[in-house]
């Protein structure tokens, strides 16, 4: 589509000017032959003898004016049948639209996540901690697409449903907290309920995006099953593994052994529907992958069709029809004034 080129609209609507034009042949064919049949009769069966007979005016118009008349009727319905094809004057081109994408973000609150194995500027920090504040950036950074956010450990809620309002989004996540909803994780329950909020319009296109350390899965769902009915709905899960994927005490120095994270489990439902999994044992690591998810989507997502603005250009097809039909009339209305 160049600027400046014309586009027709409705291109099929321009054929109605051929109905017109037949009907009118036809009305005006049929007419003519009445009236000759009529004026055949009336010369044959009627004598006129009055001497003033040469005075009566004769109604019958010149053959000229008749195919003249006949050609401006023809004329108006073509005119009128462009008009109706709607044609527009390419104009300038229009901003993309807001991309029509669903992120939905699983985010794992068990008690695990209070672990001090992260290092944010010069600190440890959390699982948890960390994750709050690279979601809230995250967030942040948005253009255009919707965040949802289902928090889970033993059961999943949904903490906030689909939105544009990232200012929501950042002030919930300042309200997480790992022992919000218990000490395990119940990894399929979550994805299940993710795609309760996808069903609410699943014409759009929709992400899931799971953050968990967690090492052996509990809940009412085997997450391969949850993994597979999200497969079935054509939404990619990406999984992000938080902390070690390897064991070791923890960094606090407790002295205590704590559990890897399943990595691969979590490789095992991400292939299943077409994702991706990432390794986040350090702050930038999941910095890196939220970029990555981010930039993967908009390279798979369906490009958008170009738009641009339309100057309607009907009008000037029902003045060309118009406008010869009313000069015409008013010719012939001068010509009966001064006769």
């Amino acid at each position: 589509m160049i600027q400046g080129n014309i586009q027709w609209l409705s291109p099929a609507y321009s054929l109605v000017s051929v109905g017109f034009s037949a009907i009118t042949l036809l009305i005006f064919f049929r007419k003519k032959q009445s009236l000759s049949l009529d004026m055949k009769l009336l010369s044959s069966n009627l004598r006129f003898k009055h001497p003033l007979l040469h005075l009566i005016p004769n109604d019958q118009s010149p053959k000229s004016h008749q195919t003249l008349q006949i050609t401006l009727m023809m004329w108006l319905f073509l005119m009128f049948s462009f008009a109706i094809a709607q044609p527009v004057r390419i104009g300038e081109k229009l901003p993309d639209l807001p991309p029509e994408r669903d992120i939905i973000l699983l985010v794992d609150v068990s008690i695990s996540m209070t672990l001090k194995d992260y290092t944010d500027k010069g600190k440890k920090v959390s699982r948890l901690d960390i994750l709050k504040r690279l979601l809230n950036d995250f967030a942040e950074g948005s253009k255009g697409e919707r965040l949802a956010m289902i928090v889970f450990a033993e059961q999943p809620y949904l903490l906030v449903p689909l939105t544009r309002d990232q200012k929501l989004i950042q002030a919930q996540l300042q309200r997480l907290d790992s022992t919000l909803a218990g000490r395990v994780s119940a990894l399929g329950d979550a994805i299940i309920l993710g795609l309760k909020e996808a069903k609410k319009q699943p014409q759009r296109k929709q992400i899931f995006v799971l953050f968990t350390d967690t090492n052996d899965a509990i809940g009412a769902v085997n997450p391969d099953a949850a993994a597979s009915l999200a497969a079935e709905a054509n939404i990619p899960l990406y999984t992000i593994a938080i902390g070690s994927t390897i064991k070791q005490k923890n960094a606090t120095g407790d002295g205590l052994l704590h559990q890897a994270v399943n990595l691969k489990l979590l490789q095992d439902i991400s292939k299943q529907t077409k994702g991706r999994t990432y390794i986040a044992n350090k702050t930038k690591a999941i910095e890196d992958a939220l970029k990555d998810i981010q930039q993967h989507q908009q390279n798979t997502a369906v490009q958008q069709q170009a738009r641009y603005t339309h100057k309607p250009l009907y009008f000037w097809f029902l003045l060309a029809g118009i406008l010869p039909l009313l000069i015409w009339q008013s010719r012939q209305l001068l010509q009966r004034v001064t006769v």
